[in-house]
Parts: structure tokens; sequence; C-alpha cells
């Protein structure tokens, strides 16, 4: 089991790190008490906790009926250096996250443009139009709401978060209010080059908008590597590497530890471990091989017959069932349901567009070995192959930022819950895994790109599978989510 963070810990951590980066700047107002419960999945109680301790702290200012301010400013004087100091033991990371930006975000951006309608963008390039040449704050400030809205406009439960975290951990701001920053990265931050980048939006030209926004992103990215290597001479400054800062967690407010476990059943059930008519394993035994109490375990029982995988006996035991749409339908009549199911479909979408750069960058650390051993693996039943091709690529990324958001990502994708639509579980014989050993064929015959392609169509048919059925069984909210193409 995963060692798990309270939720109070996570959005009070989060909530700090952006207002004392600058990311929510002096003066800026926090989302309402409901609206930060929607965008970090946690109750009302916590997110009351988290604003009562950063008003203690000075950071923030709360007043009845009016919406919540930031208070913090920077410290002054003797504490200059600080910032400056910070940045510099993040450098390598901050780097990184860049270089994810580049990769990633062109993609999304491509894929979430065609979503939206005028009336989502043009607010905000009426307001970038009226900015001041020397704003860059001001109009980082509107296109960054104006991308973030754009994202929202998929429908998609990921993206915007993805998004937030790579811009907070790339530190903008700090960049922005740094006079000798500005003058590196000028040439990319001035009204006539951000102009052109945005009104690719409007064209709606997948390719265009990817390839403005590559080349913006790949421009910045090497003129802050080349101002952070000149401060990194400062004589005052002698800071030791920091590594690996970015950090991303898809599951929180849901990584409690029965949903935990009830997930890894639904795996073992879906792929045929647990057959169906078997019971599992007592409670008492589950307990001791989750390491955690019976009562967890019985939570995790109960959400298992309300997802009608099993059914519970007084005095027997919890017997296995096949996945049925009679249990699915009586589950979307629950809100926390609905918006998981919302969410498992939004990490296929997500991984349908972000596998092919991720492929393309680990695949010249694979040796052709592993690949060999890999497809001589594909046999056994309790190896599911895309989720095992995706281990592989994850452990050869050299990306960090990238490989997390990849992994955390998957942790969503219960794969039992694909596989228990199929009689036999987890055979070769299905689509998906046919599929898979498809795009191994592909690595062979003709390379990394048609096996990356390959690997999205993977993504795209699960999702696709689970998003028309789930219309069908009371989620018509899922009909809005489109299905990527991985040509683009």
């Amino acid at each position: 089991m995963e060692k798990k963070r309270t939720l109070f810990h996570y959005l009070y951590q989060n909530l700090s790190y952006q207002i004392t980066t600058g990311y929510l700047p002096h003066g800026a107002a926090l989302p309402s008490i409901n609206q930060l419960c929607q965008i970090y999945h946690v109750g009302i109680r916590t997110v009351k906790d988290v604003l009562a301790a950063l008003k203690s702290e000075g950071l923030i200012c709360s007043q009845e009926r009016k919406p919540t301010v930031v208070i913090y400013r920077p410290p002054d004087g003797d504490s200059a250096l600080s910032p400056t100091r910070n940045i510099l033991e993040q450098k390598d990371s901050i780097l990184d996250v860049y270089e994810t930006i580049t990769l990633l975000m062109p993609r999304l951006f491509s894929f979430s443009a065609l979503s939206c309608g005028d009336e989502v963008l043009s607010p905000h390039f009426h307001s970038l139009t009226r900015c001041k040449p020397e704003c860059s704050a001001q109009r980082w400030h509107i296109c960054s709401s104006l991308l973030h809205d754009m994202l929202d406009s998929t429908g998609n439960l990921l993206f915007r978060d993805i998004f937030t975290s790579l811009e907070l951990h790339a530190r903008v701001p700090f960049f922005l209010n740094s006079k000798e920053a500005m003058s590196v990265i000028a040439d990319y931050t001035d009204g006539a080059r951000t102009q052109w980048v945005m009104d690719s939006l409007k064209e709606k030209d997948p390719g265009e908008i990817q390839a403005r926004f590559s080349s913006i992103y790949c421009g910045m990215q090497n003129a802050i590597a080349r101002y952070l290597n000149t401060l990194s001479q400062t004589p005052d400054i002698k800071p030791s590497q920091k590594n690996n800062c970015f950090f991303w967690n898809a599951e929180t407010g849901r990584d409690h530890y029965y949903m935990q476990i009830t997930r890894d059943l639904i795996d073992k059930i879906g792929i045929g471990l647990y057959k169906d008519g078997e019971f599992l394993p007592p409670q008492a035994e589950l307990a001791l091989q989750y390491n955690v109490s019976v009562s967890t375990i019985r939570k995790a029982m109960s959400t298992l017959n309300e997802l009608g995988f099993a059914e519970t006996f007084n005095a027997k035991g919890t017997q296995v069932t096949l996945f049925n749409g009679q249990a699915t339908c009586s589950c979307m009549k629950n809100r926390t349901y609905k918006n998981d199911t919302l969410l498992y479909l939004s990490a296929l979408q997500f991984m349908a567009i972000a596998i092919q750069p991720a492929v393309r960058l680990a695949f010249p650390h694979i040796e052709r070995s592993t690949w060999d051993a890999m497809r001589q693996r594909f046999g056994q039943p309790d190896i599911i192959p895309l989720d095992h091709i995706l281990q592989c690529i994850t452990e050869q990324l050299p990306l960090q930022p990238l490989c997390l958001l990849l992994q955390e990502t998957n942790k969503l994708l219960h794969w039992g819950y694909y596989y228990s639509f199929y009689l036999d579980g987890n055979r070769s014989s299905n689509t998906l895994n046919q599929m898979c050993l498809q795009a191994l064929d592909l690595l062979n015959t003709k390379g990394a790109e048609a096996f990356s392609r390959q690997l999205s169509l993977c993504y795209c048919h699960v999702f696709e599978f689970v998003r028309d059925f789930m219309v069908g069984r009371g989620l018509p909210e899922a009909r809005s989510l489109v299905t990527p193409d991985p040509g683009l």
C-alpha cells in the first residue's frame, strides 16, 4: 500500500506553494470554497481548515461574503537572494519541467482547440489586444487563463490540473518579475510573438497550433537555461542541486486505502485471478495481505458490491460476480461514482495523447532484448500487456516530470474494469491484447513512430469502448469527451 498523506496536508502545501512562489500574486482572489472542493476533490471542512491555517500565517485575508485574497508579499532586504537561491536549488528540475511543457502541452492545446468555441476564446483575446506591450506579467496571466479555460472546454478532468502543476513548477512569476531574466526571454514574451502564437487557436489547425506553441516553448526553454547558467555564477550563492522537485498526484481525494484495495481487487477479478463465482479470501486474511484494518476491508467489500463485482453473504463471505450493466446504472445515480468514471475516461484520453512523445523520448534508451523479453511475457495471466509496455517505457524515460505524469495517470486505469467485459478475462485473444501485439510487430517492422501510434490507438480503443457503454448506462456527460486522433 502507498503511504497516504492527509488531504489537509496536500491542499495546504499546494496553495501555500502557489502563494509563496508568486503563482498566486499579492491581491489575487482564491477560488470559492465550493470551487476549491471541486478542484481538489476534498470536503468543505478540509478547505475551511486549510484556509484558516493560511490566514493565521498571514498568507491570505478572508471576509464574510467577499472573495479570499492573497496578502503575502515576497521578503525584501537581506532576504532578496532567497528566491534566487531557491530557483538555483531547483535548476535541473525547472528545466525538466520546461522540456515536459514543450513536449506535452502543444499536443494538449491543439486537441483542446478543436473542442473550444469562440464564446470561450473571444473575451480573452479582447483582453489580450488591450494589454500594453510592456506588461509581460499581465499578458502571461491572460494567456494562462485562456489556455486553462480552453483545456476545461474538453470536459477532461486532468488537463487543467496537469497544466497548472507544470506552470507552477516552471516558476514563471520569478522570471517575469526579474529584469535580467526578462531581457533574456524578451523575444518570446513580446506582444507580437504572443499574439502570433495565440492566433493559431482561432484558426484551429492542429499542426499549426503544435508548431507555434512548440516554437515558443522551445525558445523559452533554451533562453531560461542560458539565464540560469549565468545566474549560477553569482558569487554569494553556492546552492546544492536538489533534483526531482516536481510532484503531482492524480488521485488526491480518491487515494483512500479502501479505494486502492477496491481497484486492486477489480484488476484481479477482471484479469481472471479471482474467477466468476469464486469467493474472495476471508476479510481477516485480506486485512493481513494489505496491511490494513478489517474495517477498511469491509469498506472495500461494500464498494465492490455497489459496483457489481461481488456480492457479500452473511456467514459465507464475498463472492465474485462478473461486471453487469444493472449495477452500472445504479452507480451512475451516485455523484462520486459518476465523477470517478469521468476521471477514468479522462485518464485514458490523456494517455492516448501523451504516450507518443513519451515513446519517442524513451525509445533510444530501451535495449532490444527488453522488448523481446516483454513479448515473451505477454501470455502470462498476471500480465496486462498495455500496462506492462507502459512500465517498460517509463523505466527508461529520462524526463522525470513526464514520467511522473504517466505513472500517476496510470494509477487511475484499473484494467480489470475493461477486462471484466470479456468472459475469458485477460486472454491474448481479446481486442486490446491483440492490438498490443500488433504494436510490438510494428516496432519490429516499421519502428518507433508506428509503434507509438499503435499504442495511442490502444488507449483510444479502451476509451471508446468504456465511454460508449457508460453513455448508454446513465452517464450522458461522457458523450462530450472526444477520441484523440493519433495521426495528429
